[in-house]
């Protein structure tokens, strides 16, 4: 249980951070707490230029992907907390759209909000899911024989 949860929502979640903290602007409020966490040598920032879509659109994918995830692999089932983080990305980026939210209103991101969403579904349909109660023991390795 451990692993897929690493696989589905440490991993994506981790893609998502890598390309924001390394390629984009240094403006960016995650930027502010690298610095107060005195986390700021550890920020490696490569010479190489990523396409637009993978450096804007790909880690909100990842991490609504991540988010979806996580409440599949608790849920074990599609209710409505899974559909939390999608509606929540694509509500943000249609109240920017509307000038409700600040920032621009992007189709691509939309579409990977929900190509990330669709994805965990598809991804964890099959999966042996955890039991809420049990989550704690298993990430204690208690459950273990």
């Amino acid at each position: 249980m451990i692993i897929r949860f690493l696989i589905h929502v440490i991993v994506p979640t981790a893609i998502g951070t890598a390309v924001y903290v390394g390629w984009r602007s240094t403006d960016l409020l995650v930027f502010r707490w690298i610095e107060y966490c005195r986390l700021s040598g550890l920020v490696f920032r490569p010479t190489i230029d990523l396409p637009h879509w993978l450096l804007y659109s790909l880690p909100d994918g990842c991490w609504v992907y991540a988010a979806t995830s996580w409440m599949l692999l608790i849920w074990k089932r599609l209710v409505p907390w899974t559909w939390v983080a999608v509606v929540l990305a694509v509500g943000a980026e249609y109240g920017q759209l509307f000038g409700f939210v600040q920032g621009t209103y992007q189709t691509l991101d939309v579409l990977f909000y929900i190509g990330g969403f669709i994805l965990a579904g598809v991804l964890n349909e099959k999966t042996s899911l955890v039991n809420v109660r049990n989550i704690g023991h298993d990430l204690l390795g208690a459950g273990q024989h």
